[in-house]
């Protein structure tokens, strides 16, 4: 049987090596491997009741048409899926114990027997098969379609062996089965699951107070032996950086992140017992446009607005310069841009952004009406002020308007915004998950007006390549062609993530995928 590949852990350090590393400035440089060794360096108490500050509320919690990124972290912990990944960020099975490949094109997995879920309900293949029909329903309008556009079928060959037909090759189909919430498994004949949640997870739904908390009890059927090791976790929700900063300091929470890296490194150096780690960069803040109409069906316009944009003063202003400038995916993903080569119309040009729009009809400039952003994420709403005045510069106006995220969430994915949108994008599985909101024949890009066809095939003819060096220069041209038409305007990339605990919190590692599933494995040490 072939099984997803996993390497051996790296000779590890030891605990004094690793703990020389946790200065008073936090373990910020640890490397995945080193939080891996610590998390095992001692052994762990069984019990107690771990607090997280968070700054937003959960928006559904059933993976399946859960569309908000502030999700995550219930869902890591309430489900599990076929595959995950570990705390290198490679895949490692989970519900699955290996899979056959008998052609590039069919994935047979064999599952772990002995699963229940929350409610009792043993796990089977049925449930594997319910969870994909699901999301391969139209009517259920989940984002995930997209995603596994590549799955022909879904058959059931035993209880515990089931059979996945692609229609192509898929490069990206491993790695969001590896994904919480992307391949997590849903039970069948269980409705309601946005408010009740039943999983296979760690942790069992216990109670919900939105604005207050979210709390979870130990899953005492769970099929890891020994874990998790906590009795309960509970999420408090903080509406600001402020509030959620001094709770950290006075201990009403253990643990906590910060989205500004000025202010979490500011914190770790105060404390020398508090451990810090910055996540990986892979957070983009993009601007997207509502192409169906004019004035940004032209070309003209919507290349006047990139040149218009100073990238790097947004990146020094909003961040201190701790990131880069960005594209359409990352550098953390397979051909992603690193900040440094050129492409077009990325050079600030506030001169050459007015001829081009005095070409399209406007000489004396353009008000484009309404730019939408997230009002909790004051970084968002920073750089979207600076982008209003370096806009105004070369003739283009805007008016800010900062919103909730459930109604902006909803505006994006329905294409019911004026002209301007920013709903910045976290880590994902494979770049494919990123150019899928651009792609003419899914939900967001029909929504926000993509007609690219020559676009699409590129974009479908990355996903099949396999081999890793041609699919980055397949990504990067995906990416100039982007940047050419400006179909997406991209400021800067980042670090999601500054995580800050107490060092009495054992046991947790974070993770490239900014979300906690190593909830599992922490413990405390009181």
């Amino acid at each position: 049987m072939t099984k997803p590949s996993f390497p051996l852990a790296d000779e590890m350090p030891s605990r004094r090596s690793l703990l020389q590393l946790l200065t008073a400035g936090g373990a910020a440089l640890a490397s995945p491997n080193l939080w891996s060794a610590l998390a095992q360096a001692q052994t762990p108490v069984a019990g107690g009741t771990l607090t997280i500050g968070a700054d937003a509320d959960p928006i559904g919690l059933d993976p399946v048409t859960i569309n908000a990124f502030s999700s995550y972290d219930f869902t890591s912990l309430l489900y599990t899926g076929l595959l995950r990944w570990n705390a290198q960020m490679k895949v490692e099975p989970d519900l699955a114990t290996g899979y056959e490949q008998p052609d590039p094109k069919t994935y047979v997995f064999k599952l772990r027997q002995g699963v229940k879920f929350h409610n009792g309900k043993d796990f089977t293949a049925a449930d594997v098969k319910h969870t994909f029909d699901r999301i391969m329903n139209p009517a259920t309008g989940s984002r995930l379609k997209a995603l596994y556009s590549s799955v022909e079928s879904v058959t059931v060959l035993d209880a515990f062996t089931v059979r996945f037909q692609l229609n192509a090759t898929d490069a990206a189909f491993l790695s969001n089965l590896a994904t919480n919430p992307n391949g997590a498994i849903v039970p069948a004949g269980v409705d309601g699951l946005n408010t009740q949640p039943v999983g296979t997870g760690p942790f069992a739904f216990e109670a919900y107070q939105p604005n207050q908390q979210f709390s979870l009890t130990r899953h005492a059927d769970y099929y890891e032996k020994g874990e998790p090791h906590l009795a309960k976790v509970v999420f408090k929700f903080y509406k600001d950086q402020a509030t959620l900063t001094s709770a950290l300091r006075s201990r009403a929470i253990d643990m906590t992140w910060l989205k500004d890296p000025k202010v979490a490194a500011a914190i770790a150096k105060a404390s020398p017992t508090l451990v810090s780690a910055p996540g990986q960069t892979s957070r983009t803040f993009p601007i997207w446009l509502n192409m169906k109409e004019k004035p940004l069906s032209d070309v003209k316009v919507r290349r006047a607005l990139s040149l218009a944009t100073d990238r790097k003063a947004c990146l020094e202003t909003v961040l201190g310069g701790s990131g880069k400038v960005g594209a359409m995916i990352p550098e953390s993903q397979v051909g992603g841009y690193d900040g440094t080569g050129d492409l077009p119309y990325y050079k600030h040009d506030p001169a050459a952004a007015k001829a081009l729009l005095a070409e399209a009809g406007y000489p004396n400039g353009i008000d484009l009406g309404d730019y939408i952003v997230v009002a909790a994420n004051p970084l968002d709403v920073a750089c979207a002020q600076i982008l209003q005045q370096q806009w105004q510069a070369a003739g283009i106006t805007v008016k800010l308007v900062p919103m909730e995220t459930a109604p902006l969430l909803n505006m994006w994915a329905t294409g019911n915004w004026p002209t301007l949108l920013s709903v910045a994008l976290s880590w994902t599985p494979d770049s494919d998950a990123i150019f899928q909101y651009i792609k003419s024949d899914t939900g967001f890009g029909k929504a926000m007006g993509s007609k690219d066809a020559e676009l699409d095939r590129m974009i479908l003819d990355a996903r099949a390549e396999l081999d890793a060096s041609k699919r980055a220069a397949k990504n990067l041209d995906i990416q100039k062609r982007i940047a050419d038409n400006a179909y997406v305007i991209q400021i800067y990339q980042y670090p999601l993530r500054w995580e800050i605990w107490w060092n009495y919190v054992q046991g947790y590692v974070p993770l490239a995928a900014n979300i906690r599933s190593f909830v599992r494995t922490t413990w405390l040490k009181k």
